[in-house]
């Protein structure tokens, strides 16, 4: 069992330095829940999926909270997508290896594979999407849809062409409709740009947007109270096993909607600029030995 600490940003942490960490050469680990698919990809791509996190991790429940703490926390570094980036914090350059050409993480190197944290992000249906459903996840993957994601901070796509039959036929409807999303906070802000934008063109479509991770949306999905979910993972064999008993036979359909550039954070006046992902495994796993920032030859004390 994982036992971790969840806090947020004024809770009495006794003898951190900011808003955590015991002074400024010790690490304090930020992460997210265990609910998150965030949490899941960077475990199975940083850690390895044998491997479990390290204890004492300040654990945040959306992306947002995570950038947020370590904006106030000298001694901090934490991971979430790169569209969460402030003034306060700066994303580190990576390497897979100790050693290696470290990689930024950016748009374009998203796109071509060499940042190592760049993952898909994905939305969930159970059965063929049809109305008002599918003609929003047309949109999404339309060139609109996808300049959302682009003005959001994140990687679109390949844009594709609405049919000009569907789109006339989603410009025509008039009946008032509720699509209800729910699930990833990594995509939260993203989702609910996409609806603001969405209901502009077509006002009787109402877009709900929830977050609470991609763990939730999935359930939302499984049980019937959400329409599409949003994930920063893949749905397991396990969960597509247990949607299609609920739903009569019927397959869960899973349409790639973005790409996110996981981003690892550290505070602006942090000294390192890059790491390797076997650093971070000494950081955030279960064993790791790194615990101090004076252990990575890149620091330089202040």
């Amino acid at each position: 069992m994982r036992i971790s600490v969840v806090l947020a940003c004024g809770a009495v942490l006794v003898g951190l330095t900011g808003c955590g960490g015991g002074g400024n050469d010790t690490i304090t680990r930020v992460s997210r829940q265990n609910n998150s698919g965030t949490y899941v990809y960077f475990r199975e791509t940083v850690l390895g999926k044998d491997r479990e996190y390290k204890l004492g991790s300040v654990d945040q429940s959306g992306s947002k909270d995570v950038v947020e703490l370590v904006a106030k926390t000298p001694s901090a570094i934490g991971y979430s997508g790169m569209g969460y980036a402030t003034d306060g914090v700066k994303m580190l350059k990576l390497s897979r290896k100790k050693g290696e050409p470290p990689v930024a993480p950016s748009v374009e190197n998203a796109k071509n594979g060499s940042y190592p944290l760049a993952r898909p992000l994905q939305i969930y249906t159970i059965g063929e999407s049809t109305g008002a459903v599918k003609a929003y996840l047309d949109w999404i993957h339309s060139d609109e849809g996808q300049k959302v994601v682009a003005q959001i901070g994140y990687v679109p796509i390949q844009a594709v062409p609405i049919p000009e039959a569907e789109q006339k036929a989603a410009d025509q409807a008039t009946d008032e409709v509720v699509i209800r999303v729910s699930g990833s906070d990594t995509m939260v802000n993203l989702a609910q740009a996409w609806a603001e934008e969405y209901h502009k063109k077509h006002a009787h479509v109402s877009v709900q947007v929830s977050g609470g991770g991609s763990g939730v949306g999935i359930a939302a999905l499984i049980n019937g109270t959400t329409d599409l979910a949003d994930a920063s993972r893949k749905m397991k064999p396990k969960e597509k096993e247990t949607a299609k008993e609920k739903h009569g036979g019927k397959e869960v359909h899973e349409f790639v909607v973005a790409l996110d550039a996981l981003g690892v954070y550290v505070n602006k006046d942090n000294p390192i600029n890059s790491i390797s992902l076997d650093e971070l495994a000494e950081i955030y796993g279960e064993g790791g030995t790194i615990t101090r920032w004076s252990q990575l030859s890149k620091w330089d004390k202040q």
